[in-house]
């Protein structure tokens, strides 16, 4: 399969590698620092061991004769994301599925405005992956987990000649054949909201405590201050259309509860070290869409104000 990979963070080396290394035609869209190291192999650290996956190639940017990509994975940061479905346009053929694996639920709609819904598929993903060098990523943990739809409910619809369910599996046989756990989502919207409820809830709340999870659990306030945060998020979905309720709020909290102590979120973590953060698309969107929809989110609101001065502090450095 002949996969791009565009964005060379963490996240985005780690699919090359997987994928590579199952042996698809891999090709990383990234900075100029990136296409200089990759003359050698790309090495991914699992654990103790360090593995090299030769044959991957780096660019900067795509070619306007560029061949059509049959998967797109989309690595970049949240707010990157419409930029990228402009570059990206050169390589969507017939059959060109798209992936983007970002937190939040805006980046699908962002790539379908630009590259057309057929091609898009929503998608949550849960790994840890550090890029330590241009070319080196190493994975903690467990290997990444992905839950993957398509983009709207009719799942029949032609796209080239097949349907998104027939694009669907065929990608979810890609990444598992790749070693990268797959669930399929029969509605990718719930799938993304309810993702969104775990990570903005207690990552905003890890931010406003400027604590990991072992602490913000273990206070009964502020634990329950993560369960109000969920069940605002619970309502903005609702408010939509979205069929989130009390369930999947018990459920997420599970997720929260079985996390490593020393767990933060990756907003959290920029947030810590003045770095930009995907802010503007976690509590910020709770906040825009409670807005829009006539819900109050004044946890939410909270998190979002208290954070915002030094997001953009540091978006101005």
């Amino acid at each position: 399969m002949n996969v791009t990979v565009f964005g060379a963070g963490g996240m985005g080396l780690y699919f090359a590698a997987m994928l590579g290394r199952a042996g698809h035609q891999v090709t990383v869209v990234g900075r100029a620092s990136t296409a200089a190291a990759a003359t050698e192999p790309l090495v991914l650290g699992l654990g103790a061991e360090e593995i090299s996956v030769p044959g991957i190639r780096a660019i900067t940017e795509i070619p306007a004769d560029a061949e059509p990509a049959d998967l797109i994975v989309v690595t970049v940061k949240a707010w990157q994301v419409a930029e990228a479905a402009k570059a990206l346009q050169p390589l969507i053929g017939p059959r060109t599925a798209v992936l983007p694996v970002q937190n939040g639920v805006e980046a699908a709609a962002d790539l379908a405005e630009v590259l057309g819904a057929d091609h898009i598929l929503g998608c949550t993903c849960v790994v840890i992956a550090q890029r330590i060098a241009p070319w080196q990523v190493r994975c903690l943990g467990a290997h990444a987990t992905v839950e993957i739809g398509a983009l709207t409910p009719d799942s029949n619809r032609p796209v080239g000649d097949l349907t998104a369910w027939d694009v669907v599996g065929d990608v979810a046989s890609v990444l598992t054949a790749a070693g990268i756990g797959v669930t399929r989502s029969a509605d990718i919207q719930v799938t993304l909201w309810r993702k969104l409820m775990l990570i903005a809830s207690y990552g905003g709340v890890g931010a406003l405590a400027r604590q990991p999870v072992g602490v913000t659990r273990a206070e009964p306030a502020t634990a329950e201050l993560v369960r109000a945060a969920m069940q605002e998020v619970a309502a903005v979905a609702r408010a939509r259309g979205i069929a989130l309720g009390d369930a999947d709020v018990e459920q997420m909290l599970a997720v929260y509860r079985g996390f490593s102590a020393d767990t933060t979120s990756s907003m959290q973590r920029d947030l810590a070290a003045g770095r930009p953060s995907e802010l503007e698309y976690q509590n910020g969107a709770v906040v825009r869409f409670g807005r829009a929809a006539g819900v109050a989110t004044p946890i939410h609101d909270t998190i979002y104000a208290s954070q915002l001065p030094g997001e953009l502090l540091a978006r101005q450095a």
